[in-house]
């Protein structure tokens, strides 16, 4: 297993590589200066998307029934396997690896998935944009609940996602 270090520092390389300086992260961009083509097509409601490698391409299939927040996690989700991991070997007509992104990911299974979900986390909410964010807004004196949900909506991430950002960056304490 990774250290949670050493995945922010993955997510901070490809965001200073690319010249990310605000949010929120163009995801879909990163993809594309990583040579992943992503792709949009209705899917089942327990399939948020899927990372398909073979010799020559990389696709990011993403199940464009959800929403848009959750669209953008699944394809940091993806990129997180792409950079992080291998993949699952599965055998189509071709030899293609495939990572699957489960809608449901709260039980997760794997150290893989986990992983991802780190990376995820700390693409699309990077804690040096964050800490920024959230000083601000604390200043203003906005309540936590609020500023979350400010932050969420800046950010393009669920309230739920960008909660447990700010609390695994120590910003919050956990909600009992």
């Amino acid at each position: 297993m990774r250290k949670r270090r050493d995945i922010e520092f993955e997510a901070r390389m490809l965001l200073e590589n690319n010249a990310v300086s605000r949010p929120p992260i163009p995801v879909r961009e990163l993809a594309t200066a990583l040579h992943i083509d992503v792709r949009f097509s209705v899917g089942n409601d327990d399939v948020s998307g899927a990372l398909i490698r073979s010799d020559d391409s990389v696709v990011i299939a993403v199940n464009s029934a959800q929403h848009e927040n959750r669209q953008r996690f699944t394809i940091a989700h993806e990129i997180g396997h792409f950079l992080l991991h291998k993949g699952t070997r599965v055998h189509f007509d071709d030899d293609f690896r495939v990572n699957y992104r489960k809608a449901d990911t709260t039980g997760l299974a794997t150290v893989d998935e986990m992983e991802a979900n780190w990376f995820a986390a700390a693409l699309l909410m990077p804690a040096k944009f964050l800490k920024k964010d959230w000083l601000r807004l604390r200043l203003e004196n906005h309540a936590a609940p609020s500023a979350i949900q400010s932050l969420a909506v800046r950010y393009k991430v669920s309230s739920k996602a960008m909660e447990l950002r700010l609390v695994n960056l120590s910003f919050i304490s956990p909600v009992e």
